[in-house]
């Protein structure tokens, strides 16, 4: 371009204004370029801050569970409970507790129950827990709801569940020791004995002692139940079989006790019968007698002897 000769940069000023537009120009760039890093930081920042919030939220037990929160706030939501009698706060209190509820009930799926149904007895028995719960006495409320968990849940197998035959009345007072033994526990803080058990229930020691040993019928060891520290080895490989001697012991001594009940003709006849093998002819020759009537003995005398064993 053609340029009036005032106006005409020389070399030198034409080199000059290229190199400082090109430093203008770099440090549009380098502008550019911190604003553009600083921004991104920033941003990387505000990102960090906010899984920073939702990694806190997560870990939070009163924003991720609010049962957690209010287990951790037992105290002063059961003095607010107290207070106003709010039944959505007894709800939460019940709630709160729950996991020891399921810790308990999960104690007892060896017996063959639901879980669904244990769980549902444990409940009642923390609702009973929460409602005589007194915090004036300066103990934990698992401290006080662990006994009564266990124990409804307890009564319930042994309402329901038997693993033998008992009678009715042992299991009625099976029950009703229960039932007093926890409350003679709390009352007495430690487990009462059997004579003031008995005291308290107006029975003989004898009585409670029987019974108490009964309990075992709720839930008797199978014979399938592996020994510890044996292989393989079962419950009923160490019981013993039937000794035949034995059993021929009985049986020799019921025939004794029958034979002496017979008249000394039918016991002779007998004898040499069954004892000394002789014929019914050769009974008849020594007895003087016919071999009919020898029959007729022998037949009336096995007769009398079978009845006899049947009565042994």
């Amino acid at each position: 371009m053609d340029y009036p000769h005032f106006l005409s940069p020389s070399p030198a000023a034409a080199t000059g204004g290229e190199t400082a537009s090109q430093h203008a120009r770099d440090s549009s760039r380098s502008e550019t370029g911190s604003r553009l890093e600083t921004a991104d930081g920033a941003e990387e920042t505000s990102d960090n801050s906010t899984r920073d919030e939702e990694t806190r939220a997560k870990n939070d037990p009163a924003k991720n569970d609010p049962a957690k929160a209010d287990a951790a706030n037992f105290d002063a939501l059961f003095s607010q409970w107290k207070a106003s009698g709010d039944p959505q706060i007894r709800e939460r209190l019940i709630l709160s507790q729950r996991s020891m509820v399921i810790y308990l009930a999960r104690r007892f799926m060896d017996r063959g129950e639901l879980f669904e149904d244990v769980m549902q007895i444990g409940m009642v028995g923390l609702i009973n827990a929460l409602d005589g719960f007194d915090a004036s006495r300066g103990i934990r409320f698992s401290t006080f709801a662990i006994p009564s968990i266990s124990g409804e849940i307890r009564r319930y197998f042994r309402d329901k569940v038997w693993g033998i035959r008992v009678p009715r009345r042992m299991q009625e007072l099976y029950i009703l020791i229960q039932n007093r033994l926890d409350e003679m526990t709390q009352k007495l803080d430690r487990s009462p004995t059997y004579a003031e058990i008995a005291l308290e229930l107006g029975v003989e020691v004898e009585e409670i002692v029987e019974t108490m040993e009964m309990g075992s019928a709720l839930d008797p060891q199978s014979l399938d139940d592996q020994l510890h520290g044996e292989d393989g080895t079962s419950l009923a490989d160490t019981l013993g079989g039937l000794d035949p001697d034995l059993q021929a012991y009985e049986e020799h001594a019921s025939l004794q006790m029958a034979l002496a009940r017979l008249t000394e003709k039918e016991r002779r006849v007998l004898e040499m019968a069954y004892f000394d093998g002789h014929s019914q002819t050769d009974i008849a020759r020594k007895l003087g007698v016919s071999q009919m009537h020898i029959s007729r003995l022998l037949r009336r005398a096995l007769g009398e002897l079978r009845h006899l064993l049947e009565e042994f």
